[in-house]
């Protein structure tokens, strides 16, 4: 069987240099449909995640520990280094699935940790950048330096939103991703900030229904993150053709079938 292998969505490329724009509104919309398709795979991989996390911690936190324990810092260092970020890669890759069509399940949630030793370098670098700003601005401008350190974040988050897809998608290095997101981000960071706010929101509307929202929001914003990265950066599909049969059918009929018997797509 022959592979042909293309492009599907935007071209990183022309994205570095010429910029792009997003159209908001279909792309919310558009991400409403994809949910709505994808919902299920989405959902159950968000309950793993959950359960994963609260196993991992049970195992190294009693409930009297405190959160200056060497104990309790060291767990939290271990998921935050390597057990999330191949797992968040996962999730946004599932999204990014979906915005070109392909079909995902639970499992591929698993997909990325033959790929930790780059996703957690990424994770600790982004990790260290944000923990020395707030650092510093807590020393600089004392307890009001608390709400900057939050607003830092948050803008540090959304400036390196894609390193884990063009780490798995691309297969960049740590670095060429996060300097890659940044620059990419920033081409528009004016609807980029959009996004953000509208994800706050969201994320808020989902907690302040006990947190049940949160079971619709999360798979939304996947999906969201997905469908810009398709647009930006455009993601690479494999298409495998089945080679032609020059049988006859059994009336004898002198028709054939040109192009594919079938086809599957890989990304």
């Amino acid at each position: 069987m022959n592979s042909k292998y293309f492009v599907l969505g935007g071209d990183i490329k022309k994205s570095l240099a010429e910029g792009y724009r997003f159209d908001l509104k279909k792309l919310l919309l558009d991400s409403l449909k994809v949910t709505r398709k994808h919902f299920l795979p989405l959902l159950t991989s968000c309950i793993f995640i959950m359960l994963i996390s609260f196993a991992l911690l049970s195992l190294f936190i009693d409930g009297s520990a405190s959160l200056s324990d060497p104990k309790v810092i060291g767990a939290f260092f271990v998921f935050a280094l390597l057990i999330a970020p191949p797992l968040m890669t996962g999730l946004v890759m599932m999204g990014v699935h979906h915005s070109v069509g392909l079909k995902t399940n639970s499992l591929h949630l698993f997909n990325y940790f033959k790929m930790l030793l780059k996703l957690s370098l990424a994770a600790m670098m982004v990790n260290l950048m944000t923990n020395a700003a707030s650092i510093a601005l807590g020393q600089v401008f004392g307890s009001a330096g608390f709400v900057l350190s939050i607003i830092v974040l948050l803008y540090l988050k959304m400036s390196f939103c894609l390193v884990y897809p063009l780490i798995a998608e691309k297969k960049v290095s740590p670095v060429v991703a996060l300097k890659l997101s940044f620059k990419l981000v920033h081409k528009n960071i004016g609807q980029f900030t959009q996004l953000l706010i509208i994800f706050c929101a969201l994320f808020l509307v989902g907690i302040l229904t006990s947190g049940i929202g949160l079971l619709f929001v999360i798979p939304f914003c996947i999906n969201v993150i997905g469908l810009v990265y398709r647009d930006i950066c455009g993601v690479s599909i494999a298409v495998t053709e089945a080679p032609e049969s020059n049988d006859n059918d059994t009336n004898g009929s002198d028709d054939h079938h040109s192009g594919p018997k079938s086809g599957g797509f890989e990304a």
